[in-house]
């Protein structure tokens, strides 16, 4: 598989979590606790941004929004990840590929990620 998979989330705890999960499961993970800029994760060349919905300086879904308006970026799937029970709502604004509720169980995530990344 060895996909590579950039996670923006600003719990420590479920960074690291969730980056030993899916390194786990085969996918390569490059995590952060925040947005850095459109240059930096563009240079990356992810298969998939996984992102979490609630961060302090930009949402997910405004993140989303920002990458799908890139040439560079508008063709990598974004998976939204959130405890906030309008994630639905949020990753149908950002126009997000897909999202997760949390607490998700790791297989149910793998399954979404998977099915974005075809």
């Amino acid at each position: 598989m060895n996909k590579h998979i950039v996670l923006i989330e600003d719990d420590a705890d479920i960074l690291e979590s969730t980056s030993l999960l899916l390194e786990h499961e085969g996918f390569r993970v490059t995590g952060f606790k925040s947005f850095t800029s459109l240059e930096e994760m563009t240079a990356l060349r992810p298969d998939c941004f996984l992102l979490d919905e609630n961060l302090p300086v930009i949402s997910g879904h405004i993140m989303c929004i920002l990458f799908k308006s890139k040439p560079a970026t508008r063709d990598i799937p974004v998976v939204l990840i959130s405890a906030n029970p309008e994630i639905k709502q949020m990753a149908a604004l950002g126009d997000a590929d897909a999202y997760v509720g949390k607490p998700f169980e790791i297989q149910k995530l793998v399954e979404v990620l998977t099915s974005v990344m075809v």
